[in-house]
């Protein structure tokens, strides 16, 4: 009997072990431990980011930021930046004013889509300037749309001024950092004066993002790219290069002295901007630089370094390609460069291309 129950025992015993190793076996198993390839441990990428844009479609916007309508340079870059997101971006904008009356104007005029870019583009075109800013209301229109989205949003404001309406953005923003909404702010604030600058940083920082003042052309450009250098890298669609072909180039330039003095020039050129029928070309004669210029090229479409520009002269075409010419002359001591800008003059005008430099006195 002794023996029996000892044997019961010891497989009793046995069993135990068996399903222990069974167990740590299933537990050390590389089906069971989490790895690089294991679905259920692996992290999921950094969210899409929404672009809702609040752009200011006050009456103010009528007027001139240098020498472009407000209004003009903001159509003009909320298009640039857009245009250059890529497809799977989902894109909308709020706008207050645009002709209707009070404080109570702030309407979602283009929900956030993706890939719908042509009814994007069509609903900031028609906006027309009229009416008062109110900044706050178009804030709580904008949380209470993105917090039933639950995605993470960027707000970008593009505005002239700042809240006309007794409303506090500030206090606006704070309440949907409470609720847990997920954004950001930028501002874009066009000819601002040092008092309403301070506000709209303060009102960028609240916000968790950055403040651009623009104070002519140059800026706005300056200020879309530096946001589009903020999207990771991850969502820009790598196409591979084609071989570019200017839409402006010099063909020849003739040299004719017609004194010591002074050598007279022509100046041959060929044009193709399938975009437009209505173009024109503008000649930079500048003074050649003997160093190096560590000056940002703000736009890759201008005339580059124009504090040397020394005099322009300008044609214009109604065809979408072409070719011209030049007559002029110049001092025969100086030496000198001339580049070619090509410009569509269809609506707002917007640089084309440019022909690079050539030197004109060797």
């Amino acid at each position: 009997m002794f023996s029996f129950r000892m044997l019961k025992f010891s497989s009793h015993l046995h069993n135990e072990k068996l399903k222990y190793i069974l167990i740590v076996s299933l537990l050390l198993s590389p089906s069971f431990i989490g790895s690089d390839n294991s679905p259920e441990l692996t992290m999921p990428g950094q969210p899409e980011s929404s672009k809702l844009f609040i752009l200011d479609a006050s009456g103010s916007m009528n007027e001139y930021l240098g020498i472009y309508q407000k209004v003009h340079l903001a159509k003009k870059y909320v298009r640039h930046y857009v245009d250059k997101l890529p497809e799977e971006t989902e894109v909308g904008f709020i706008a207050y004013g645009n002709r209707l009356p009070g404080c109570q104007s702030s309407r979602l005029y283009q929900p956030l889509e993706k890939g719908n870019r042509p009814g994007f583009q069509n609903k900031l075109f028609g906006l027309t300037p009229s009416g008062a800013t109110p900044l706050a209301e178009s804030i709580r229109i904008a949380g209470d749309y993105i917090i039933r989205r639950k995605s993470p949003t960027d707000l970008i404001l593009v505005t002239d001024g700042i809240e006309s309406c007794y409303g506090n953005p500030e206090k606006e923003l704070q309440v949907l950092q409470q609720k847990g909404v997920n954004f950001k702010m930028h501002i874009l604030g066009l000819g601002l004066k040092p008092d309403e600058k301070r506000i709209m940083q303060s009102l960028a920082k609240t916000g968790n993002g950055k403040y651009y003042n623009v104070g002519e052309d140059s800026d706005f450009f300056l200020a879309m790219e530096d946001l589009l250098k903020q999207e990771p890298q991850t969502k820009r669609t790598e196409i591979e290069p084609e071989k570019r072909y200017p839409k402006i180039r010099i063909s020849d330039i003739e040299k004719r002295q017609t004194d010591s003095e002074e050598n007279f020039y022509r100046v041959k050129f060929v044009f193709e901007n399938s975009d437009s029928d209505n173009q024109c070309v503008i000649l930079n004669l500048k003074r050649r630089s003997s160093t190096f210029s560590k000056t940002q090229n703000w736009n890759p479409q201008r005339t580059t370094e124009p504090e040397r520009v020394l005099r322009t002269e300008q044609t214009c075409f109604q065809t979408r390609k072409g070719e011209g010419e030049f007559q002029i002359s110049a001092p025969a001591h100086l030496p000198l460069n001339l580049e070619l800008e090509l410009w569509d003059t269809k609506g707002i005008p917007s640089s084309v291309d440019k022909s690079g430099e050539r030197n004109l006195t060797e």
